[in-house]
């Protein structure tokens, strides 16, 4: 069954890429009013109704856009009772990674997000996604935490709501976040990447001594 599953997972993850680099081909050669469903699906050899079952529309094929999601992995190495600034920039990262497919270079992509600035706006709803699914899993896990169950009055947030406090954390990591896509839109690369979180959340702490 799991080979089966495996075999299943594959085939969809192969259409998914075809139907990606289908569209983006089109954008890049005909803009984005040339990019036609019908004629994306069959460059991709699947049916135009298949197409929407991988993607909502034309401009999430064209960016290569698809939902956020936690791996285990991710949460096997999140640690709510660590340094939570570190521990939850590291999370939203690893998870924003996730609704990027596709093997198109760097460079085409910023060429498409140059020729059509509004598919930007369509990027941030799922960066939107990825704050969502993020709060979800911090408010969850800071709640059932020792640090939260056991905090006194030296606490900084004592008294405060729980879903108060974990949205403040998560907003003050996506600050991170726009950083790093800052820092590596030509190299969005895992490496570099994380080389630019831990840059900014040093350059963040620095900040905050002045501020506060």
């Amino acid at each position: 069954m799991s080979q089966l599953l495996s075999l299943r997972d594959r085939k969809r993850a192969e259409t998914w890429a075809a139907l990606h680099a289908a569209a983006a081909r089109r954008a890049v050669e005909d803009g984005l009013e040339g990019v036609n469903v019908e004629v994306v699906a069959e460059e991709a050899g699947v049916s135009a109704r298949t197409f929407f079952n991988y993607f909502p529309c034309k401009e999430d094929a064209v960016l290569g856009l698809r939902d956020p999601w936690v791996d285990p992995a991710m949460l096997e190495s999140f640690d709510i009772e660590g340094d939570l600034l570190a521990e939850v920039s590291t999370l939203m990262l690893s998870v924003l990674r996730t609704i990027q497919g596709g093997e198109d270079s760097a460079e085409q992509r910023a060429r498409i997000y140059e020729a059509f600035p509004h598919l930007r706006h369509q990027r941030y709803q799922y960066i939107l996604k990825v704050e969502q699914l993020v709060l979800e899993t911090v408010r969850n896990q800071l709640a059932e935490s020792r640090r939260w169950r056991e905090q006194g009055p030296d606490s900084g947030w004592y008294g405060h709501d729980v879903d108060d406090v974990a949205f403040t954390i998560v907003l003050t990591a996506s600050t991170r976040m726009r950083y790093v896509m800052q820092k590596t839109w030509l190299t969005p690369t895992s490496t570099a990447q994380f080389e630019a979180l831990d840059q900014g959340l040093e350059l963040l702490r620095d900040v905050f001594k002045e501020l506060l």
